[in-house]
């Protein structure tokens, strides 16, 4: 008496026929689109079931038999749009039909074969649905990537003419006071940062992101964000205390280093009624750490697990753009974005990153590299 094993390796052929005639007979609600969505896989799969139980492995799990890609192709399905239920709906299809053809030709099947039998089938289906939706979440992150890019792209030329005619402002004589033209200058500056930053969090994954490290002190860096937000601090009568070494040096990407920690200091004053906001370097042997603490209502516990997502529309607080650039900022430079706070205590925010930030070239630099200048007219809880 041949073995469920073989059983299903020697008559592959006339399971998949009889799976393919109960089909059609049940009437799909896509035949011409689904036909092929299990037909073509069926007789592969229906072998390596076969082979499992000739090797004896019907007491083991079946769970790792879908691991290999090649056994199965559930993107093409959901590139050619058949809807997961109607793939499950159809591996059902597969065990009524095997188990109808069993019984017709009377044939001896153990408990142990049977069930592995089903539970491999029932695992087929749950790796279709996951694939499925791992496709599905990740064609909508892209969409949304390249829209909210798009966006930013569009921004680059009004923001960069914005940018000429301060220029020119700053210029012509008594066209505006120098103090004026200095914040507008400052504001224009924010905006351009923000435009950059949101293009590098939607064109690259933070393993992909360029990084162009030079040589920078950090103290002047902090010295023109706090120079940014001092006015914002000021007019809320928060204190904006610096303790920096200004002889420190390292080896970072400015442009990503402004995104990190502008948008920690700007976020630290938008949500600090009163009191301070501080701003620390530490330095160690292969890492520098910047610490921005403020006395503002803290983060609970629940909200803190929400802040890095990389778009969190309808929360309170603000949709957390200015965060997820920041985390994105220090992972591309192969540092980290860690939060202490508790509601009422204030928050503080460190950003780690190597004293020496290794190099990176990125695909499509250009995307993200340009300029704003370069957009323009002649002439970063």
């Amino acid at each position: 008496m041949a073995s469920f094993g073989e059983l299903l390796c020697v008559h592959t052929d006339e399971l998949v026929q009889r799976w393919y005639e109960q089909w059609r007979q049940e009437g799909p609600a896509l035949p011409e689109m689904t036909e092929a969505a299990i037909k073509d896989h069926l007789p592969v799969q229906l072998r390596v079931i076969g082979d499992a139980l000739r090797e004896g492995r019907a007491s083991e799990s079946p769970r790792k038999l879908w691991e290999q890609h090649g056994r199965l192709d559930p993107e093409q399905r959901v590139r050619d749009a058949v809807p997961i239920e109607e793939v499950v709906r159809e591996y059902a299809y597969v065990i009524e039909a095997v188990r109808g053809w069993l019984t017709e030709r009377d044939e001896q099947i153990s408990v142990q074969e049977y069930s592995f039998f089903s539970l491999a089938i029932f695992e087929l289906a749950a790796e279709s649905a996951r694939r499925f939706s791992k496709y599905q979440a990740e064609r909508v992150a892209r969409e949304r990537s390249e829209y909210v890019a798009g966006i930013a792209h569009q921004l680059r030329t009004p923001v960069s003419t914005l940018n000429l005619y301060v220029q020119q402002m700053e210029r012509a004589q008594g066209a505006l006071n120098s103090r004026a033209a200095e914040r507008l200058r400052r504001t224009v500056g924010r905006l351009s940062r923000l435009v950059d930053g949101i293009l590098r969090l939607e064109r690259f994954k933070p393993d992909e992101i360029p990084v162009h490290p030079e040589t920078v002190a950090p103290a002047q860096v902090i010295d023109q964000l706090v120079a940014d937000y001092e006015h914002d601090a000021s007019r809320k009568g928060l204190r904006l205390d610096i303790f920096v070494n200004r002889s420190a040096r390292m080896q970072v990407d400015q442009d990503l280093l402004v995104d990190a920690l502008g948008n920690l200091i700007q976020n630290a004053i938008k949500y600090t009624e009163k009191g301070f906001v501080r701003i620390t370097l530490e330095e160690h042997e292969d890492e520098v750490v910047f610490k921005v603490e403020d006395s503002g209502p803290g983060i609970s516990s629940e909200r803190q697990r929400e802040l890095f997502r990389p778009v969190l529309p309808g929360q309170p607080g603000g949709v957390g753009l200015g965060l997820s650039i920041a985390f994105r900022a220090a992972l591309a430079q192969g540092g980290t974005l860690e939060l202490e706070s508790e509601p009422g205590q204030g928050s503080t925010f460190r950003l780690r990153l190597p004293r020496a930030v290794h190099a990176r070239k990125g695909q499509s630099e250009g995307l993200v590299e340009t300029s704003l200048e370069d957009d323009a007219p002649p002439a970063v809880h």
